[in-house]
C-alpha cells in the first residue's frame, strides 16, 4: 500500500488496529517521533518543508535513520491529515506493544476509564509521563490511544511513556498479580489534603473517570479508597485533565516518607 494510500487509511480506528500503526502530524510530534524508539514507516512531506532550517534537519534526521521520505502537494497532506495546517509533515509509525510487566518496585500507574475526549487523554497522557507514573492503561469506552488528537495532544509523551489498552479483565489481572492499591478519583472521597507524607501505597493505581458520568459500576466495585480535591463550594467540578495533574502531584508528594530529623 502507497505511504499516501495508508495514511489517510489509519485516520480510521479499525484500520489502526488493524495496520497496526498511527500518524503523527506537524514538525515537533514528528521530530520526537524520529528520536524515539518507535518504528517509523516513512514521512510525507511538502516542498515547503525544506524552506526553513528546522524542516531540513527533520528530514536529515529522517535520512539518518533510514525512514522513507515521499513528496506530496499540499493538498495530498491535508487528505492525509487530521488538522487544517500539519506543517508540511506526516509520519507513520508502528504501535508498539502493549503490555504491562509486573514490577518489581514502587510503580503508580493512571487508569483512564471511559474518557472520550482525545485532548483530555492526550492532555492526561502527557502529565502522567512528567509525574513519573509508571504507565497510563485505557478501559473500554476510552477513546483510542492513537488518535491522531491524543498523538498531537500528548505532545510527544507517548513516544516514551508506556500505555496499554486493556479490558477490565485483563487490567484487574495484572493489578492483582502486581499487588496493586486500586484507588480512584470521585468527589465524595477522603479529600487528598489530608494525605500524610508516606500515606500512598508503594504500587498504586489511580483512577479517573468521565467527569460528567463517574466511575463506571464494576470499577466503582473494585476499588479500595476514592480521594478528591478539596474546592471552593460554588465549584463543583474540574476538568479531567486539570484534576488528573492536581491529583498525580498530590500522590506524588503524599508518597515520599518524611525524613527524620
Amino acid at each position: 500500500m502507497k505511504l499516501l494510500t495508508l495514511a489517510r487509511d489509519l485516520q480510521r480506528r479499525k484500520a489502526r488496529e488493524r495496520q497496526h500503526r498511527f500518524v503523527a502530524e506537524g514538525v515537533r510530534a514528528v521530530e520526537t517521533l524520529l528520536a524515539s524508539p518507535f518504528e517509523v514507516t516513512g514521512l510525507l512531506v511538502t516542498a515547503a518543508l525544506q524552506n526553513d532550517e528546522r524542516g531540513r534537519g527533520l528530514l536529515a534526521a529522517a535520512e539518518a535513520h533510514g525512514v522513507p521520505v515521499v513528496e506530496v502537494s499540499d493538498a495530498e497532506l491535508e487528505s492525509a491529515a487530521d488538522t487544517d495546517t500539519p506543517q508540511g509533515v506526516l509520519a507513520v509509525a508502528t504501535i508498539p506493544e502493549q503490555t504491562l510487566a509486573v514490577p518489581t518496585g514502587p510503580a503508580r500507574y493512571l487508569v483512564l476509564d471511559a474518557l472520550q475526549d482525545p485532548g483530555n487523554v492526550g492532555t492526561v497522557i502527557r502529565t502522567a509521563a512528567a509525574m513519573g507514573v509508571t504507565a497510563t492503561v485505557a478501559l473500554p469506552g476510552t477513546v483510542d490511544l492513537w488518535n491522531a488528537k491524543v498523538v498531537r495532544s500528548s505532545m510527544g509523551a507517548l513516544f516514551h511513556h508506556p500505555v496499554a489498552m486493556l479490558s477490565w479483565e485483563a487490567f484487574s489481572g495484572f493489578a492483582a498479580s502486581a499487588g496493586l492499591s486500586l484507588w480512584a478519583a470521585d468527589m465524595h472521597g477522603d479529600a487528598l489534603d489530608g494525605l500524610r507524607p508516606g500515606a500512598c501505597p508503594e504500587r498504586l493505581a489511580l483512577v479517573v473517570s468521565n467527569e460528567g458520568a463517574g466511575l463506571s459500576p464494576h470499577v466503582a466495585a473494585a476499588v479500595s479508597r476514592t480521594v478528591t480535591i478539596p474546592m471552593a463550594a460554588e465549584v463543583e467540578s474540574l476538568n479531567v485533565a486539570v484534576a488528573t495533574g492536581i491529583l498525580l502531584y498530590a500522590l506524588r508528594v503524599a508518597s515520599h516518607a518524611p525524613r527524620s530529623s
